[in-house]
């Protein structure tokens, strides 16, 4: 009976050290090409301004139509050019950039939007 059992416990170790090596010296398998994760803007940007200023049939027109903003590699904005507003601009108080009627000088406006001086 023991030379029984100690067959037994060699077979199961035999077959156990069999199957780990053949899968130590199978090939890997081929391996899939890392998928990379691409990022989208979840929402318009100008969708702040767009709540209360209706936007030209048109879109944007002349010079600036299909620009492409050099920091982020995205279509222009409102806020691109205009600047950020402020929390009180609801309320009236007048703190974006205007190209009709021009609140600050180039150099102020350069300034407050925080992009290099114009050559």
């Amino acid at each position: 009976m023991s030379v029984l059992r100690s067959l037994l416990t060699a077979g199961v170790l035999a077959s156990g050290l069999f199957w780990s090596l053949n899968g130590i010296t199978a090939a890997p398998a081929a391996q899939q090409p890392e998928q990379r994760w691409t990022v989208t803007q979840q929402r318009n940007p100008d969708a702040a301004c767009l709540d209360c200023h209706k936007p030209d049939t048109e879109g944007m027109h002349g010079k600036h139509t299909g620009a492409i903003n050099p920091n982020n590699k995205l279509p222009v904005t409102c806020t691109n050019c205009h600047g950020q507003p402020s929390l009180h601009h609801r309320e009236g108080v007048k703190d974006v950039m205007r190209f009709n009627d021009p609140m600050y000088t180039l150099e102020q406006a350069e300034q407050r939007l925080h992009v290099l001086p114009s050559a």
